[in-house]
């Protein structure tokens, strides 16, 4: 547990806000700022690298301009150096420190090719998984083109020149790099702007919890999906092997993760609470030796293909195991709005609150399962 001063607890919380242009990343910024400098928090903000560098005069656009090519490895170094800066100075700064990015470094993914993406995080010798999760929090704020477009406008901002065509299409590009992470939130335009923003900000309470997050997920049975379709959304698909141990109250889960052929090891620690679809959640990254060593001998671990993908300003997870099942998961700030499930997945029932589809019972039905079939074997 983290040292606390007062009521907050010592710790440095880093936050991505990402989304396409004019979705409302710098009045979220001040939000932030206000509300919890208020609260004891140091907020440490990292500006657009992007914008820095079109205000100096390096820029893809105009006269004697960069290629988008060059300006994003320019944006890339830039981002790099600034978040690197924040955090050693958050390591020396006596009080709970939140980190705010004006936009993460996969946004670079949503203005080049997958091709230049590749190679421009090659020279800086990192992964597109490394960069994934340096962030604890990613926040998309949908741009006001989409959806709300008599409020879209580029006067308030020198470096935006998209037209709300342009905007759009670099919003969902922008979203696609980001699906994957575990805390990634979407916040769309069906509110009015002020909920919005106050939902950045909810987002953020729930973060730094004391200690710990809460997670608010929804889980269904699915009967059947049409994986044509989902692949015409370019998910994100990541391939799971974990393990189970039951806890009081809750549950802890190790898991192996694998996304191109780079792999992460976690543990995670799931807390029950009084409200049903509320847990406290904590991840940890763990090596690998970890993972095996805490690994039952006598109980196999389940793997399933996570397919992580976004629906109208909706993010979900839908979990194919190898054994048949098929679980879609979602976490959505906005609870009062209608769900609309993807006219791709055939859903079956809401098992949120089933005992039965909890992660542990799920494991342990499955290696029984396992099992018979290996006795009858």
């Amino acid at each position: 547990m983290p040292s606390t001063k007062g009521d907050v607890y010592m710790e440095i919380l880093k936050i991505a806000l990402t989304g396409g242009p004019c979705g409302g990343k710098t009045t979220s910024i001040q939000a932030i700022e206000e509300e919890f400098k208020e609260k004891g928090y140091h907020v440490i903000v990292v500006p657009e690298a992007a914008t820095i560098l079109i205000n100096s005069g390096i820029r893809p656009f105009g006269n004697n301009a960069l290629t988008m090519d060059g300006f994003q490895k320019y944006v890339m170094e830039t981002q790099l150096f600034l978040e690197e800066q924040a955090t050693k100075a958050a390591k020396e700064i006596d009080a709970p420190t939140i980190i705010v990015c004006d936009r993460g470094l996969l946004d670079d993914k949503a203005y080049v090719s997958d091709e230049t993406f590749k190679k421009l995080i090659k020279d800086f010798n990192v992964t597109q998984f490394e960069l994934l999760n340096r962030y604890n929090l990613v926040i998309h704020l949908t741009t006001a083109a989409d959806g709300k477009e008599e409020y879209y406008t580029t006067s308030n901002n020198g470096a935006r020149i998209e037209t709300p065509e342009e905007a759009r299409q670099k919003d969902r590009r922008t979203l696609e790099s980001w699906l994957g992470h575990d805390n990634l939130k979407i916040m769309g335009n069906d509110t009015d702007f002020e909920t919005k923003i106050a939902n950045v900000i909810r987002e953020i309470y729930q973060m730094l919890k004391a200690p710990y997050p809460i997670q608010k997920q929804e889980k269904y049975l699915v009967d059947t999906f049409d994986k044509e379709l989902i692949m015409q959304l370019h998910p994100v698909i990541i391939d799971i092997e974990q393990y189970v141990q039951d806890k009081d109250n809750g549950d802890i889960i190790y898991r192996k993760s694998t996304k191109d052929n780079e792999t992460k090891y976690t543990k995670i620690t799931k807390t029950d609470t009084q409200t049903p679809e509320e847990r406290i959640v904590t991840r940890k990254n763990i090596s690998e030796d970890e993972y095996y060593s805490n690994m039952p001998s006598n109980i196999k671990p389940i793997r399933k293909r996570r397919y992580c993908f976004a629906y109208q300003n909706q993010y979900f997870r839908l979990d194919e195991f190898e054994s048949g099942l098929t679980i879609l998961e979602i976490e959505d700030t906005n609870k009062t709005r209608r769900r609309v499930f993807p006219n791709f997945v055939s859903v079956l029932e809401d098992v949120t609150t089933n005992p039965d589809y909890k992660n542990v019972a799920i494991y342990n039905r499955l290696n029984a399962t396992q099992k018979t079939y290996q006795k009858k074997c």
